[in-house]
């Protein structure tokens, strides 16, 4: 497990935090600090739920980490949720899983330069989930 510091993340990070999803999925691309120790992330899943998913491509996601190791996040029917959410420090500790390459950095920043802000719960309120 590679434990990383929201202080040490990179936009393009793909994100566990520990605390709050210990068994599950939920994973989130780092974008940038935001009132740190918070920051600013998306989210990725492998459901296009009603359709309002973004499916990714393999080219979007490096296959090994700098020091050769896999990563643990790869494409898999990978789909960007359309949404910049505001994501919490007391979420970690953080366990990187992945890195984003910089065709999948473009492509979440072109989907995501339109919308504002959010929290999670705004997000499912505006999408009617």
């Amino acid at each position: 497990m590679k434990l990383i510091k929201i202080e040490n993340c990179k936009p393009g990070y793909i994100l566990k935090g520990i605390t709050n999803h210990k068994n599950r999925g939920h994973y989130m691309v780092f974008i940038k600090e935001y009132y740190f120790p918070d920051f600013i992330a998306v989210m990725i899943s492998t459901k296009n739920v009603e359709n309002k998913n973004i499916l990714m491509s393999e080219n979007h996601f490096e296959k090994k980490f700098d020091d050769n190791e896999n990563c643990k996040v790869i494409f898999k029917n990978s789909h960007l949720v359309p949404a910049i959410l505001h994501k919490y420090f007391e979420m970690g500790p953080f366990e990187l899983c992945g890195i984003l390459t910089e065709d999948g950095i473009n492509f979440v920043s072109e989907n995501i330069e339109n919308l504002d802000i959010e929290s999670w719960s705004a997000y499912l309120h505006r999408t009617n989930y």
